[in-house]
């Protein structure tokens, strides 16, 4: 479960600790640590044994085991760390600035000896019940071949039926078919259909259907196909009969026959590798259900997803009211809580039984619908809970905290940004890269996997697929904040009275929860504290200062008059995110551990003719990744070895922190985003573009974007030195530039390897953009928004890669052209534009089969 989690957490502490340039660790400290991080990669071995068990063994024990280690890591973690603080706090408030701090660790020595060969004696104990693990009951055959009939319609999966269906009926392909999907999706519902449609019952003489769950080995399938196709040869058996015996007389009994068999709910790839290995002939056909990602050919799948909500609403109410539905004085609580239900065919038909036995009356069901914590979800929760808990406990050691991270979110809103989570996830510290990727590459591998692979995350675009964005169903929520608090890994808040103690993080989905003094008073060690409400508009206190050893604090909806002082003692915090209209102090620096620095402001206000900078003191700060402090500049360093070699984003910039002498000691950046507000009251007649020309140096920089705030067009292109972006450029953004569209022609040549271009309230304008062949080769998504545009006119040879036309609030726009060539354009959306254009649109879609998407507001 967890000790994975622990075991990187304070292998990555230490190795801060070791590789930090701000600690000066006294005589043998070094020495102290070093078996305690060896210790930790043997540990994390040892618990990665575990994935090359299989699905049927029973890990009750094992995880009992877990648990303890992981209680050992982190009293052992909080030791350290709280040896730590207190002799760095006493130099930081000292007088004299430190650039460096002494840290002496030799007491720890017997502590450590103490916990290495605990560690030792518990993976000796992790291994035997690793290797003694129980196997787990299977089904008797009479249960798995049950095929249980067909007890209702289905709801919103004809297109998926079809498909199926019609790849079955195929000739001479004996390929597996799978559906594969969340826990509770409808997919074995999808292959019922299918096995009883009539088209399937003809073409094949035989139909069996096995139910195979984590433990069904290949006798018992064998088994269950005989007893189905030849149930005379089934009864004749013995116990003795083995897999050869039983494949002998299945290929007698199927020679020239078609037969389809279906392995509902497949866990193991092995499962069905042992009908092909025994190439059990005739013409066998399978389909199989999985809520793993377990698919044989690309064209060979069908991936279910969940249903929309008018398939919801018309799932529950058939199952409350029959064919009829809803009565008029419950449709529109029905379709509201059908909306909570967020589309899970599992999670409807529950709530469906549960509302049955209950009042039928508008209180009640106004009760349901809209109280955000009630009885009947939460009772519902906890059923599914039993059917869903089995995906988590055996997912591999490195996903399960990832995943129980991903839980705290609030519900029911697609807001968990890929960049984000990437950045909160390296500062918490329990998960690390397995092999060679990077941080970013493994961040993306896991999440793909939790996404495509064990189908636990939702993955969401917006309506014109620009933003993804990533979350959790309900369901699985709500399995997650029970067992991250159950073992003390995260608390999401439900009031101030919650028991917290010893929870390592803190959650509330309403902020203002953190306003009650309570709620820090048992939970001393917790290393984060995660507002994720919503903005509220006055300033809230929080008391995170109290936690001494905090990580993380994530308060970016979180309004400040000032930042609290006590902030700049939590030297253990890596993430800090805040919202404030004040100045950051010199005092940041004493934060030198911290990754990912992102101060919002409430109010845009400024003072006329003063430039604002963020302290001196932030060049100290070296292990900075990303800075975000809206409105403050980099300002120029005074020393020559200042330099934040790990910083890979700047934000919220002005074109002040883009001289020579800043960007050269950022080499490293991959995303710079530079915002230029025009005053009404500014006469300077300085370009504020002029900073473009020293961008070059940042031969790492792949995302730029340029924000001109209540732009004037009065700026030419010639004094924009454009030959200065960097070719490594794959995304560019711009807004409020007012350049002629024929300068498109440059930026194109220049920029050779641009997958994505951005261009908002006039970056450029025109009429007409009539682009030379040749333009812009790599491109494959432009999005435009508010401009003059009147026709769009690529020539041939340009764009030959776009895939993703969006175009919004173009009400001039009339006309969209593009020669044959262009027939690989896939989806063009347009928000808000001319009539005209989406005329045009539709006309370009009967020769070019592309996807259209219009939406508008009049």
């Amino acid at each position: 479960m967890a000790a994975y989690g622990a075991a990187t957490s304070l292998k990555n502490t230490i190795q801060r600790i070791l590789q930090s340039s701000r600690i000066s660790l006294v005589s043998h400290s070094l020495q102290i640590l070093q078996p305690v991080l060896n210790e930790m990669d043997r540990l994390q071995e040892v618990l990665l044994g575990l994935e090359e068990t299989s699905c049927s063994k029973i890990r009750t024990k094992v995880n009992a085991v877990d648990e303890r280690i992981k209680e050992v890591v982190w009293e052992f973690e909080d030791l350290l760390e709280s040896h730590i603080l207190p002799q760095i706090l006493p130099q930081l408030e000292s007088e004299r600035d430190h650039l460096s701090f002494s840290v002496d660790l030799q007491s720890l020595q017997h502590h450590v000896d103490c916990f290495v060969e605990m560690v030792k004696m518990m993976e000796e104990e992790y291994t035997i019940e690793m290797e003694n693990m129980a196997e787990e009951e299977g089904e008797p055959i009479s249960s798995r071949i049950d095929f249980g009939g067909i007890n209702s319609k289905m709801v919103g999966l004809s297109d998926e039926f079809e498909k199926a269906r019609d790849y079955l009926l195929q000739e001479n392909n004996n390929l597996p078919y799978s559906i594969v999907g969340m826990a509770g999706v409808g997919k074995s519902t999808l292959a019922k259909h299918i096995f009883e449609d009539p088209s399937i019952q003809r073409h094949f003489e035989f139909r069996a259907w096995v139910r195979m769950g984590r433990k069904c080995e290949s006798n018992k399938i064998l088994r269950c196909i005989l007893a189905q196709v030849d149930p005379h040869a089934y009864q004749m058996l013995t116990r003795g009969d083995d897999d050869e015996e039983l494949v002998g007389i299945l290929k007698v009994r199927l020679k020239d026959k078609k037969c389809l068999i279906v392995l509902d709910d497949v866990w193991e790839m092995q499962a069905t590798n042992r009908l092909q290995e025994n190439d059990i002939i005739g013409s066998i056909r399978v389909l199989l259900t999985s809520r793993q990602g377990i698919v044989f050919k690309e064209d060979g799948f069908q991936r279910v997803g969940l249903l929309n909500e008018e398939e919801s609403k018309e799932l529950l109410g058939e199952k409350l009211f029959g064919e009829e539905g809803f009565p008029p004085q419950l449709k529109e609580l029905g379709e509201e809580i059908a909306e909570k239900c967020e589309g899970l065919p599992l999670m409807i038909v529950t709530i469906a039984e549960l509302l049955s036995k209950a009042d039928k009356t508008r209180e009640y069901w106004t009760e349901v619908a809209y109280k955000q914590h009630n009885s009947l979800f939460e009772d519902a929760y906890n059923q599914i809970s039993e059917v869903l808990f089995s995906s988590y406990d055996y997912l591999p050691q490195h996903l399960k905290m990832f995943f129980l991270y991903m839980g705290a979110f609030p519900p029911y809103i697609d807001m968990i940004g890929p960049a984000m989570l990437n950045n909160l996830l390296s500062a918490e510290g329990f998960f690390e890269p397995i092999g060679e990727e990077s941080f970013q590459d493994f961040f993306n591998i896991c999440l793909g996997k939790l996404c495509w692979q064990y189908h636990l995350v939702l993955n969401t675009t917006d309506s014109l697929f620009v933003l993804r964005k990533y979350r959790v169903h309900s369901c699985w929520q709500h399995l997650c904040k029970e067992e991250a608090s159950r073992i003390k890994f995260l608390h999401v808040l439900q009031s101030c009275d919650d028991v917290i103690e010893d929870q390592r993080r803190l959650c509330a989905h309403w902020n203002n929860l953190f306003c009650f003094k309570e709620v820090y008073d048992c939970a001393s060690t917790a290393r984060s504290l995660l507002c994720y409400g919503p903005l509220h508009p006055y300033p809230i206190p929080i008391h995170a200062m109290s936690f001494k050893l905090l990580r993380v604090l994530y308060a970016g909806y979180v309004r400040f008059y000032h930042i609290p002082i006590e902030i700049f003692k939590l030297v253990c915090l890596r993430y800090l995110a805040l919202t404030c209209n004040g100045d950051l102090p010199p005092s940041i620096s004493n934060l030198f551990f911290l990754q990912e620095l992102i101060i919002g402001r409430h109010m845009n206000i400024k003072k006329h003719g003063v430039q604002s900078y963020m302290p001196l003191q932030i060049w100290d700060m070296r292990e900075l990744q990303h800075i975000q402090v809206m409105g403050k500049d980099l300002p120029t360093p005074n020393t020559d070895d200042a330099t934040l070699n790990k910083l890979i984003t700047l934000l919220g910039v002005s074109p002040n922190s883009c001289t020579r002498e800043v960007l050269k000691r950022i080499p490293n950046l991959k995303e710079l985003g530079i915002q230029v507000e025009l005053k009404p009251y500014d006469d300077d007649e300085s370009n504020p573009l002029s900073c473009l020309s020293y961008i070059s140096q940042l031969q790492n920089l792949i995302t730029l974007g340029y924000r001109i705030t209540n732009p004037d067009i009065k700026y030419g292109l010639s004094r924009i030195p454009l030959s200065m972006f960097p070719s490594s450029l794959t995304l560019l953004q711009l807004r409020g530039l007012g350049y002629p569209w024929k300068y498109m022609n440059d930026i194109s040549s220049l920029l050779p390897n641009l997958g994505m271009l951005v261009l908002e309230c006039y970056a450029f304008r025109g009429c007409e953009w009539e682009m030379e062949s040749g333009s812009f080769l790599k491109l494959t998504r432009l999005v435009i928004e508010d401009t003059d545009l009147v026709q769009w006119r690529p020539q041939h040879g340009s764009f030959p890669v776009l895939r993703n036309l969006i175009m919004k609030h173009c009400y001039k726009l009339q006309q969209l052209d593009w020669p044959y060539d262009h027939s690989w354009i896939t989806r063009i959306g347009l928000v808000d534009c001319n009539p005209l254009a989406v005329a045009c649109a539709n006309q370009l879609k009967d020769k070019f089969s592309f996807e259209l998407i219009v939406e508008s507001s009049f």
